[in-house]
């Protein structure tokens, strides 16, 4: 296995022009494994929760990396008009997808999730705006996440159990030093 520096996966982002197609950025991530010299300084912890800490952001895409405590789990979310890929770096996770049905514009959503899987390091998840939703969580301990958002995401729906949501503004644990 060949361990690269996050300087290097930025620069293959970058590569792919203005417009990331989701296709190609999941290839670029396929079994990418980061030097964790070059990644610690990405990598912050909060308990009971997870950080997100942004690597790069431009025009095209945002390089987030995520850092899950044990048991910690993201809301039920969409990535609104964005596309995303994500590869697992470090850990155990689960993503939990779910199908949306509109029950009327005030009452909210019908929920069902229809499947879950659990990542391996070094596998990918990909997806596509506002029709993938899904819940990602760690298991068996910490974990760490690469996200690649191809617009990047600046808010998204979060869904509660009961179908309702509300719309949720991105926001970022940490910041990179400038580059």
């Amino acid at each position: 296995m060949q361990l690269y520096a996050i300087d290097d996966l930025v620069a293959a982002l970058g590569e792919l022009g203005p417009v990331l197609q989701p296709v190609r950025v999941a290839n670029a991530l396929r079994g990418v494994r980061i030097d964790e010299r070059t990644l610690r300084p990405y990598l912050t912890w909060a308990p009971t929760r997870y950080t997100r800490n942004l690597v790069i952001r431009s025009d095209a895409f945002e390089l987030i990396a995520i850092c899950w405590d044990g048991g910690a789990r993201s809301p039920i979310h969409d990535h609104a008009d964005s596309e995303c890929a994500f590869v697992l770096q470090r850990g155990s996770i689960t993503c939990e997808n779910y199908r949306a049905a509109l029950r009327d514009r005030d009452a909210g959503y019908d929920l069902q999730r229809t499947s879950a899987r659990a990542l391996a390091e070094g596998e990918i998840d990909m997806r596509s705006g506002h029709l993938s939703i899904h819940r990602v969580g760690a298991y068996d301990g910490r974990a760490v996440t690469l996200h690649v958002y191809a617009k990047p995401i600046d808010a998204c729906r979060a869904f509660e159990e009961d179908g309702s949501f509300r719309i949720v503004a991105s926001h970022y644990d940490s910041l990179p030093a400038a580059r």
